[in-house]
């Protein structure tokens, strides 16, 4: 799915740099089309640029110690159908 989202037409991708005690890290986030519309709408509602909002998310996650949650890889879902 992250291939489909990376793919599609408009998609946009952030890059995420971090240094911390000499050691830099990038992690890229394929968007969505979707997601930035949201991310846009979201902005605008906010009154600040989306680089602002995203860099609060960003604080936001690293206050409540969410990032590697949030950047860990999605394990597939198993069907669960009844036996």
């Amino acid at each position: 799915m992250a291939d489909q989202r990376s793919s599609e037409a408009g998609a946009a991708t952030i890059a995420i740099r971090m240094r911390y005690r000499g050691e830099e890290r990038t992690t890229e986030l394929p968007l969505t089309q979707d997601m930035i519309g949201r991310l846009a709408l979201e902005a605008a509602f906010r009154n600040v640029q989306i680089g602002e909002l995203i860099g609060e998310l960003i604080v936001g996650l690293l206050k409540e110690d969410l990032l590697q949650t949030t950047l860990a890889p999605k394990e597939p879902e198993e069907d669960k159908m009844p036996p």
